[in-house]
Formats: C-alpha cells, sequence, structure tokens
C-alpha cells in the first residue's frame, strides 16, 4: 500500500475525535511518516489545536479545484484547515469520491481526515476516501449512538462493495475506570459490536493541554499515557 488514509469519526461533537485525530498524526509523524491532516469541520479545529492558522485556504479550497498550501505544524505534520466554506453549497453537492480522488496524486505516507460531528456530507467525504476508519464515542448514551449510525454507514457501504473504509475500530476516548460509566462502557461496546476492535484512550490532561497551547502532541509531551495509548492505535492502524 502506497499509503494509508484514516478517517476519524464520530457523529457527536465533544468526545475527542479531533484530539485524536492531531495526536495520531502527531504520534505518526513522529514515526518519520509524512502526515497530512485534513480537516473537515467548518470550525477548522484540528488546525488551531495543531498551532497552525486555522483561517488560511484549506481543505474547501482543495475540494474547490485550488492548491492550498498545505501548513507545517511539525517536522512530517502538515494540515489543510477546515473552516466555514466547507459549509457551502458547492461543497455540498460533490461526489462522495471527490476528495479520495484528489488526494490520489499527493505525496504522503498518512492522511487523516477530522470528521466533523453532525455533518454527515462531509463526514461521508472522509470516510469514502479512507482505508481505515476510527469511530470515537464516550460513555455518554448519545455518543454511542452516533457511534453506531457511523458503523452503520461504514457496514453499508462495504456490503454494496462501494469505496471507503475497508476495516475499523471503536476508539474509546477519555476513559478514567473510576467512573462507572467508563467501567461498563468497555463490555456495553463488546456486547453491542463484538468483532470490532476497541481501542482505550485514557483520561489524560497532557492532551487537553497540548490542544489548548497548540503544540503537536509529541512535542508537548511524548511519554503522557496519551501518546501511548496513541501509539498502540497506530499500532493496529499500519499492523492490523
Amino acid at each position: 500500500m502506497k499509503n494509508i488514509c484514516i478517517a476519524v469519526a464520530a457523529r457527536k461533537g465533544g468526545v475527542g475525535k479531533t484530539t485524536i485525530a492531531c495526536g495520531l498524526a502527531s504520534v505518526l509523524a513522529s514515526q518519520g511518516k509524512k502526515v497530512l491532516v485534513v480537516d473537515l469541520d467548518p470550525q477548522s479545529n484540528a488546525a488551531y489545536v495543531l498551532g497552525t492558522n486555522p483561517t488560511a485556504p484549506g481543505t474547501a479550497e482543495l475540494l474547490a479545484g485550488g492548491s492550498p498550501k498545505h501548513l507545517e505544524a511539525a517536522p512530517n505534520l502538515y494540515v489543510l484547515p477546515g473552516g466555514p466554506d466547507l459549509a457551502g453549497h458547492s461543497i455540498q453537492s460533490l461526489d462522495p469520491e471527490d476528495l479520495a480522488d484528489i488526494i490520489g496524486s499527493m505525496d504522503y505516507d498518512a492522511f487523516i481526515f477530522d470528521c466533523p460531528p453532525g455533518v454527515e456530507y462531509l463526514e461521508r467525504l472522509g470516510l469514502v476516501a479512507a482505508n481505515v476508519a476510527i469511530i470515537c464515542t464516550d460513555a455518554h448514551p448519545l455518543a454511542v449512538m452516533g457511534a453506531g449510525r457511523v458503523l452503520n454507514e461504514l457496514k453499508l457501504r462495504q456490503q454494496k462493495g462501494r469505496r471507503g473504509a475497508s476495516r475499523w475500530a471503536l476508539a474509546l476516548s477519555r476513559i478514567d475506570l473510576r467512573r462507572s460509566m467508563d467501567q461498563a462502557l468497555d463490555q456495553q461496546l463488546a456486547t453491542a459490536y463484538p468483532s470490532i476492535k476497541r481501542l482505550i484512550v485514557h483520561q489524560d490532561s497532557a492532551l487537553a493541554w497540548s490542544g489548548a497551547e497548540r503544540v503537536p502532541l509529541m512535542q508537548y509531551d511524548s511519554n503522557c499515557k496519551g501518546a501511548k495509548d496513541l501509539q498502540v492505535i497506530a499500532g493496529w492502524v499500519f499492523n492490523g
């Protein structure tokens, strides 16, 4: 495989999806892989937390046929910002395979698509362009429900033989085993989705602070618990 394309999705907002997408990108870049984060969120949070200009031309311009500059966040780590233009009619009318076609000629080892919560046409662009998907959830019932909807879409596309991710895993986000709901989440998902890999990202203030201070995770604290959890996810992405 020339490169790997990873969609990070969660139908509900506030479950740590961008934190996982950007942290995973930082981990892969620290391993010597050239990584592009494609921010599909009109809020442009990925570009912000990686320390680049969230208002610079980015994914919307790319999808419109332009050649926006890929912003360097760290060695081997680049980002295309999202932004409000992603909500425009021209983007809404794109074919779901357009992003996959556009990135085909780009020279990166890994692409990470930070899919927005609740904007299905933008999420679909990422899911279709990906060959691997990470679906994020925390213990909130609405987050679990949202993750299930993403999983259903992935399964349906695969059953119909359509382009898109061929394998996926659940990322259990911000897990603190002192909380009873977090203790129950893994078993709940194991029962509901027994054949789907579950990966845990524990509650870790370093993950939040790296975003707040706009420093990629591996530059902020490469030895934190969150970095170690994301290294496990990186291993699953590349080695299955």
